[in-house]
């Protein structure tokens, strides 16, 4: 069977135009169109939704989450086997609203729950174009921040403080969490939730940043708000001398003004070298 798709444009007020993408040859294979759904509701606002399997793993996975296991999700693939269609639920989604380059305000959606499963339907759906799509059903939450997402994450998988021993993203969370509650008091904030443009500093930046040093980061909570209250000062200090390391910083000389305007400098230079520099405080 040859299966076409299709790109549809949509201009109202004149028909509908239809692009052919491309054709695909599957045999045997039903190939049939699937539609979200709104199901329920929930108190805290989230959503249980359907989706498709194939546009589930098209969502990036949360920067947050734990590590992948390949062990457990080989487990959960094994335990399948042919039978993929089962791993119909168990997802969920956050997303952010955030303005663009343009200030258009912008969907970011990640995967913060069922990792696992997803990445059995990920290799399941790269193995073959031809398999054919099922739905799942998925819960959505939208989060203003980066915090939220993160406190979102822990209730979901009952994360507690000491985790971070055997798994360093739950100690990065930790520094974010504090970080932002001193650089975002006031909104949209300094730190943004997902990748954005300097002088605004991405979380996903930030957290890079963070794991590269994770092995001198403390867990306490006071060297936890400590470091935020460094970061603090730091930025303080790079504002007062913004005028001289421009002149010294070509590359990144056209960011400092716009920094400046705005009153926040740590993400002037791309590669956070403030993040280590604080750690041998």
């Amino acid at each position: 069977m040859f299966v076409n798709f299709y790109r549809i444009s949509v201009n109202f007020g004149r028909k509908l135009k239809f692009k052919k993408l491309k054709t695909y040859y599957c045999s045997n294979k039903t190939v049939q169109p699937y539609f979200s759904k709104m199901l329920h509701t929930f108190n805290d606002g989230s959503v249980l939704r359907t989706m498709t399997a194939k546009e589930l793993v098209k969502i990036p996975v949360w920067h947050g989450q734990r590590t992948l296991d390949k062990a457990h999700a080989a487990k959960i693939r094994d335990a399948v086997g042919a039978a993929v269609d089962r791993l119909d639920s168990g997802y969920r989604i956050v997303f952010y609203l955030e303005p663009d380059t343009s200030g258009h305000m912008v969907r970011q959606s990640y995967l913060i729950d069922g990792q696992h499963r997803a990445e059995v339907l990920r290799e399941h759906f790269l193995s073959s174009l031809c398999e054919p799509d099922f739905t799942v059903v998925v819960t959505e939450k939208e989060v203003d921040s980066e915090t939220d997402a993160i406190e979102f994450f822990n209730a979901i998988n009952n994360v507690k403080p000491q985790q971070w021993r055997t798994d360093p993203n739950i100690l990065v969370n930790s520094y974010v969490v504090e970080l932002e509650k001193v650089f975002n008091a006031k909104k949209p904030g300094f730190i943004r939730t997902s990748a954005t443009v300097r002088p605004y500093l991405g979380a996903d930046k930030l957290r890079e940043a963070l794991k590269a040093i994770v092995a001198s980061l403390r867990s306490d909570k006071a060297s936890i708000e400590s470091f935020a209250r460094r970061a603090v000062e730091k930025n303080k200090e790079m504002l007062d001398r913004w005028s001289v390391n421009s002149l010294g910083d070509a590359k990144n000389a056209s960011y400092y003004d716009k920094a400046a305007k705005v009153g926040f400098m740590l993400a002037v230079d791309p590669k956070l070298p403030w993040v280590r520099e604080l750690v041998r405080c």
